[in-house]
């Protein structure tokens, strides 16, 4: 995605990642891109592939709705271990569904919070002990 095309989609926010229309620097917008499109790319892939939605849809896609539902407060996004987690509130599924503007994408945005359900329940797993 180019610097034109990031700095277009962050005009968009108007919740939590608001601020970063006020950067005047876009390091640190280049930087989230970064981090939440390695998220989307490696951890949800699995789960996403077997979407007939987002099997076809390219990464920066996944990217968007996904920084869209963190702007709105939907998806919370937390630094643990030196990277992005993204956990979605209790009521994500909720706030999609009585969202009249969701409406035509609420099929496959519920299949990106399912994933982030998913990729959250896998980390909150105990691990196996190698003894």
């Amino acid at each position: 995605m180019s610097p034109s095309t990031l700095r277009e989609l962050s005009i968009n926010w108007t919740g939590r990642l608001a601020h970063f229309n006020t950067h005047r620097n876009d390091e640190h917008l280049n930087a989230l891109y970064e981090e939440c499109l390695r998220f989307v790319g490696l951890h949800l892939e699995n789960d996403l592939s077997r979407s007939d939605y987002w099997s076809r849809r390219p990464l920066d896609r996944r990217l968007a709705v996904l920084l869209y539902l963190v702007d709105q407060g939907v998806v919370e996004m937390a630094a643990k271990h030196g990277r992005h987690q993204f956990i979605p509130t209790t009521d994500a599924e909720a706030w999609v569904a009585s969202n009249p503007a969701m409406r035509p994408f609420s099929k496959a945005t519920l299949e990106l919070i399912a994933a982030l359900r998913h990729y959250a329940a896998r980390l909150s797993r105990p691990r196996k002990s190698s003894s």
